[in-house]
């Protein structure tokens, strides 16, 4: 096995404290300490009064990690595939105790969070990485487990202008990548509005690698006693933001004009004080952390205005939607936050973006005049104003069809629940067009846009498996279909399985006793399926007692191993699965196979059969 990132050493010990206990005794339940009762949840009332109550039970109690203090009012939340509902939650009491019984046999989830405090997971052991799963059987009770909250990082610091004057009112967000999807992304974790004194604090954060962006305020002269980007900004700024909307960044840049007529604006910057998050500077925290000192000033430049007209494929102008600038290659370099520039479309189709930075980008129109959305795609290079950008939309494709269940099952899923998606493989398009299954298993999505698409299920299909997509007797189960605008799809057909395969096993040591720590990661043989939202690619965690299972991979060959992952859905990338393809076990899965593989784990890390 390959050395976990020191970042895992920050969480051990301080994530949970695993204390699971015995059998129930059967009618009843114990109290954690004497006569006080645990706050506890309120379960759901049973439908049928002839069937007995379960008589599962999870209890424990939620400590400050630093202190060993209760931490009262916390949040504790259970789910499971068994639970009606999928979930239920329960408040700490003052001792930090809680408390969830009558509860069904099933494999649960637990995490806790209050604000201040990281999130945490049971059996967490460092940031972004899924906990272990509870293994509850039928009256079953667990109880003394502990979870110690660490206290949320801290970044902190001052937004200055161009010659060094704090700047109020401005808007600091903190971003970090993790992967979504399958495709690696910066995401907020944090904002922040500086002060009088340009200050911010960005608090409760998780250990790790963080960046750092300011935007300002729009505020144009004349604009009020609230200063640029102040609270109190008056009429100018609430003039400008009601003409221009508030969709986007557009409308939130501080523009100032020079004596000679140019317009400048404050643009989105990125700690150390530069324009794209590429040069930008990462700031590593560790757990309970604070980086008190990161000031920088925000860049001053020329910007431009870009303004047009929106039109249907009739040539009506459109009149309710929105256009957005996205910076050329933003989405590549790992969804950019602050690159995003937008106005909401007029009456007569007329949009207005102003404070636009130089550069390349994507204008992208959405509207909905019509009950349906349409949308437009065009590459725009901007250095200097452009005021007659022409946009015409086009209606988005229409995809139709059924879905299939076949196997030995009696009962099928509700179709209630069931929805049919088209997710969208390249990232410029974005959102994810869905539509329910109808009664007689029928589905048709409407305005999905042109591009590269999947169909996918959703919803509750416990006991079922996705066996194909099929277009006209093609299979594109795993190859994405390019839709044009305005094309009409039919007979797709999704098709399903009760033979659902399984990999099963445990993960213990030389001596025999249940390892917790790691993750088991299945992957085809056949790199080909190295990539995003593969179904191919599956990951689990073993129980408390180091058993594992892995249910609805395909039919293929696979490569099973352990690994300790510094964060979820890391393993989508090809390189890190050509990292753990060497010493791999090698499994073949036909359609509802079971097979039975044991990891052992020895003290040194390394893995065997």
């Amino acid at each position: 096995m390959p050395r976990a990132i020191d970042l895992a050493a920050l969480f051990v010990g301080l994530s949970v404290a695993i204390a699971v206990g015995q059998q129930a005794p059967a009618g009843g339940t114990q109290s954690l300490r004497g006569s006080q009762q645990p706050a506890r949840d309120t379960p759901s009332p049973q439908q049928d009064t002839a069937t007995p109550a379960p008589k599962g039970r999870i209890a424990g109690r939620v400590l400050t990690a630093d202190s060993g203090r209760p931490v009262k009012r916390a949040r504790v939340f259970i789910s499971a595939a068994e639970l009606s509902g999928g979930g239920r939650g329960a408040t700490t009491d003052d001792m930090g105790s809680f408390e969830f019984t009558e509860l069904p046999a099933g494999r649960y989830t637990m995490t806790v969070s209050k604000n201040g405090f990281v999130s945490l997971s049971y059996g967490q052991r460092r940031p972004l990485q899924a906990g272990t799963p509870l293994q509850l059987a039928d009256g079953e009770e667990l109880k003394g487990i502990e979870f110690r909250l660490p206290r949320g990082s801290v970044l902190a610091g001052h937004i200055l202008d161009e010659d060094g004057e704090p700047m109020p009112g401005v808007l600091v967000s903190v971003m970090r990548y993790q992967y979504q999807q399958g495709d690696k992304r910066l995401v907020t974790a944090g904002t922040a509005q500086t002060d009088d004194r340009g200050q911010y604090r960005v608090w409760g954060l998780l250990p790790g690698d963080y960046y750092v962006s300011a935007q300002a305020r729009i505020n144009l002269p004349g604009g009020g006693p609230g200063g640029r980007g102040g609270r109190g900004g008056g009429g100018g700024a609430a003039a400008i933001a009601g003409a221009f909307g508030r969709f986007g960044i557009g409308g939130n840049i501080a523009a100032l004009f020079s004596d000679d007529g140019d317009q400048r604006s404050y643009a989105p910057t990125y700690y150390p004080g530069v324009p794209s998050v590429n040069e930008a500077r990462p700031i590593t925290v560790g757990l309970s952390q604070e980086s008190p000192d990161l000031d920088f000033s925000l860049q001053l430049i020329r910007v431009s205005r870009v303004g047009g007209y929106v039109s249907n494929p009739d040539g009506s102008p459109a009149t309710n939607g929105s256009v957005t600038l996205i910076a050329d290659g933003a989405l590549e370099r790992g969804g950019q936050f602050g690159m995003n520039y937008g106005s909401r479309i007029g009456w007569d189709g007329a949009f207005t973006i102003s404070n636009v930075p130089p550069g390349r980008y994507f204008l992208r129109a959405r509207s909905d005049d019509t009950g349906q959305p349409q949308f437009a795609t065009l590459p725009l290079s901007i250095n200097g104003d452009m005021d007659d950008v022409p946009v015409i939309l086009a209606s988005g494709a229409s995809v139709s069809g059924s879905v299939q269940f076949g196997g030995s099952q009696s009962s099928l899923p509700d179709f209630n629940n069931l929805r049919v998606t088209a997710p969208s493989t390249d990232q410029q398009i974005g959102g994810q067009a869905q539509a329910r299954v109808e009664k007689d298993g029928t589905f048709t999505i409407d305005g999905v846009p042109a591009g590269p698409h999947l169909f996918r299920p959703t919803g509750n299909l416990r006991g079922w498996s996705l066996k194909a997509v099929l277009w006209d007797g093609r299979d594109v189960t795993d190859t994405p279909v390019e839709l044009r605008s305005g094309q009409k799809v039919s007979n797709v057909s999704l098709t399903f399985t009760d033979q659902v395969s399984q990999i099963t096993g445990t993960i213990t040591s030389d001596s025999g006793t249940a390892v917790t720590d790691y993750t088991v990661l299945a992957f085809p043989t056949d790199n080909s399926y190295w990539r995003p939202q593969s179904r191919f690619i599956m990951t689990t965690r073993p129980d408390q007692t180091g058993k594992y299972r892995i249910s609805g991979l395909p039919a293929a060959d696979y490569y099973l191993t352990i690994v300790d992952p510094a964060q979820q859905g890391e393993w989508f990338e090809p390189a890190y699965l050509d990292e753990h393809r060497p010493g791999a076990a090698r499994i073949t899965l036909g359609e509802g196979d079971t097979k039975v593989h044991d990891f052992k784990v020895s003290p040194t890390g390394t893995a065997g059969r």
